[in-house]
């Protein structure tokens, strides 16, 4: 058997292809759509592969028939004379000459089997394009517009969701006409206001107004920072809005991590206190009772751990005690997610996104508000203490997470 591969830009373009060069007789094989060309995966078209193939046997079958001749019937004297009709003309393909002709029964077989074959071969392409359909249904893309594939594309590298963009770009289709759509910067406009939007209301810590919410509690897994966030909080709350504030922590497993903090209260000028216990722990907080602030590090936990996480449940169950859950925007997302649920059981629904200088996927800040419904707290984004330390204002995080849209979209 013959075979060649074809590319065209769509199936009609591909069988014309085919019929040029192996005829009727030519099997599709295979085919599928791909995508070619753009750039970065970007406005790349759309094209058919098909593999395409032809019996040989037939093609030579085909070249050694001998040329068709006509066969007339034969009439009588009589009837040349009295009969007006013409003679009659039987071709090979005439089922009476078939029938009256054993000869030509290979012939009949071999096209049968190639028509059970072909149909057979319909039915596979016919299941494939089924598949195809099935799988393009449930692709985003098909949802949208293909003028906004390219922020759907932008919107998906800095880590927003894959519900969360469509729903967003469904919104821009309907609410720009004709050639706004085309206009980028307003597109762009419209796109973070409704992340501002999504991203709700801030909650930081408010002394003025809520006494009762004095005492802080940082939790949250290993590795995201919350011993340099503390240091962070401390000293914006003592140094810059001068408060008195004092140290906690129950972080006993990691000497490097209570040696750490010590340093960094005794820098900031203010006490510090190491708990092993409940009983230690109730006498700190009484210790500290004529404090502004009482701020708590707490041990990193494996969001896998449930045991672990309980454990800690046994320190914070004071209702006065306001947890904020820490998270590090350099974690995979979907640890990310489960962490937010696991460590729901410790209550509070206030965040502090961490390391957001680290990553351009800072868009996962989007999706842990939306789904989960949590509260920006603050954000942490270099290692400095305590400027790099502030608010986490909707507006300052949609432009934190736009400027790797634009850097991404060449604006």
């Amino acid at each position: 058997m013959r075979i060649k591969k074809y590319e065209a830009s769509d199936m009609q373009e591909a069988i014309k292809m085919i019929k040029q060069d192996f005829g009727q007789d030519a099997i599709i094989l295979h085919s599928r759509t791909i995508q070619k060309g753009g750039m970065l995966g970007l406005f790349a078209k759309e094209k058919v592969e098909v593999m395409a193939g032809i019996d040989i046997n037939i093609v030579e079958s085909d070249k050694k028939k001998k040329p068709f001749i006509p066969k007339i019937s034969k009439v009588n004297a009589s009837e040349k004379f009295t009969n007006s009709m013409p003679p009659v003309v039987e071709t090979a393909y005439s089922p009476r000459l078939i029938e009256k002709t054993p000869e030509m029964s290979p012939l009949t077989t071999s096209l049968e089997k190639k028509l059970t074959y072909l149909s057979k071969e319909m039915e596979d392409l016919k299941e494939t394009l089924n598949i195809i359909v099935k799988k393009v249904a449930n692709s985003p893309h098909p949802m949208i517009s293909p003028k906004l594939i390219m922020y759907y594309k932008s919107l998906e590298h800095i880590g927003i969701g894959e519900d969360i963009i469509i729903n967003i770009l469904q919104e821009v289709e309907s609410n720009f006409k004709g050639q706004e759509i085309e206009d980028s910067k307003r597109v762009i406009a419209y796109i973070k206001q409704k992340v501002i939007n999504m991203l709700g209301n801030v909650a930081p810590i408010d002394l003025e107004t809520d006494r009762s919410k004095r005492i802080v509690a940082l939790i949250g897994p290993t590795g995201v920072g919350k011993t340099t966030t503390i240091a962070k909080m401390a000293a914006n709350f003592s140094l810059i809005q001068k408060k008195n504030v004092a140290l906690i922590t129950i972080d006993t497993f990691r000497i490097a991590a209570i040696e750490q903090l010590r340093n960094y209260a005794n820098i900031i000028g203010i006490p510090m206190e190491v708990v092993f216990n409940l009983d230690d722990f109730s006498a700190a907080l009484r210790k500290f009772k004529s404090a502004d602030l009482i701020l708590i590090d707490t041990a990193g936990r494996s969001p896998k751990n449930n045991e672990q996480i309980l454990e800690l449940k046994k320190f914070l169950k004071n209702v006065y005690i306001d947890t904020y859950l820490v998270l590090s925007n350099t974690a995979r997302h979907n640890d990310i997610f489960d962490t937010v649920k696991r460590y729901s059981v410790l209550g509070g629904n206030k965040v502090i996104f961490t390391k957001l200088d680290e990553t351009a996927s800072n868009g996962v800040i989007v999706d842990v508000i939306k789904k989960y419904n949590k509260e920006l707290s603050y954000i942490t984004n270099g290692q400095n203490v305590p400027d790099d330390f502030e608010v986490a204002y909707p507006k300052r995080i949609s432009n934190i997470i736009f400027s790797d849209v634009l850097a991404y979209t060449g604006e």
